[in-house]
């Protein structure tokens, strides 16, 4: 957390606002723990004096294209957050302040400080990179097929809930909806991977693009602390069918939904449904 609709909202948020072209002033550091590839100094120098231009996606990774063809590449991981503020605003857990020439500042905010940001001179140097490599198709791609699905399903023998959270599959899918697309496909978390059909492959592609455009829609699932914006959070988890509702009914059959962990991942599905 967050997942692909999440970063997804946050990047239409930031999109939204009116920072781009204003210059990067100074950069104020609380803690650089999240700095992967640069130090605090080259952070700075890589940085100031440049301009936001525009805000993409990569799975859940957000990137941010700056003047002259750099690049910032941030993961949250589990509660990282980005926030677009006057200068005199706080977050409660600031990393790292950037400074525009506005009046305003980018915040990253991350309380577990688990989160990754990554410099490159360039967008192919990105693409180039160890973490974006080797990511897989992403949930809305045209590439994204039912045939692509059944080829990198045909050899694996485990579970799979763990194949769904595969990040060099789908880029983007984590334990939120991967619950929800296998209940929605009927199929169990436990069915070994190399057992989905090719029919099945494409329920599951057309159930996560469903549910994930379901969240977009809803600003995405603020189960535990996401928010896209300061004080502004999702509201798709009033939508969710399994995930969070352990021994409550399941919505479609009325048996009581059971919760374990797959891999160390907690799982909750319904036995009588999901085959």
């Amino acid at each position: 957390m967050p997942e692909f609709p999440e970063v997804a909202t946050l990047i239409n948020w930031l999109n939204h606002q009116n920072f781009f072209d204003a210059k990067i002033k100074k950069i104020i550091f609380v803690d650089d723990i999240v700095l992967k590839n640069s130090t605090k100094k080259s952070f700075i120098n890589f940085v100031c004096g440049e301009t936001i231009k525009k805000i993409s996606q990569i799975g859940k990774f957000i990137i941010f294209h700056l003047s002259n063809n750099k690049i910032i590449e941030i993961h949250l991981r589990l509660e990282g957050k980005i926030f677009y503020l006057l200068n005199n605003e706080k977050s409660k857990f600031p990393m790292i302040e950037i400074y525009l020439d506005n009046g305003k500042k980018i915040v990253y905010d991350d309380s577990r400080k688990f989160g990754t940001i990554n410099i490159y001179n360039n967008y192919q140097d990105l693409l180039n990179s160890t973490e974006i490599k080797k990511l897989g198709k992403q949930p809305f791609d045209k590439t994204l097929t039912a045939n692509y699905l059944f080829n990198c399903f045909k050899n694996k023998t485990q579970k799979i809930k763990t194949t769904l959270l595969d990040q060099t599959i789908i880029a983007g899918i984590g334990n939120i909806y991967a619950d929800e697309t296998l209940f929605l496909c009927k199929i169990s978390p436990f069915r070994q991977t190399n057992k989905v059909s090719l029919k099945e492959c494409q329920l599951i592609i057309d159930n996560c693009r469903e549910i994930m455009s379901k969240s977009i829609r809803n600003k995405g699932t603020t189960v535990f602390s996401y928010q896209y914006a300061l004080n502004h959070s999702g509201s798709f988890q009033k939508y969710l069918k399994v995930y969070g509702r352990k021994n409550l009914p399941c919505l479609r059959c009325g048996s009581i939904l059971y919760w374990t962990k797959i891999n160390g991942r907690g799982t909750t599905y319904c036995k009588k449904c999901q085959k």
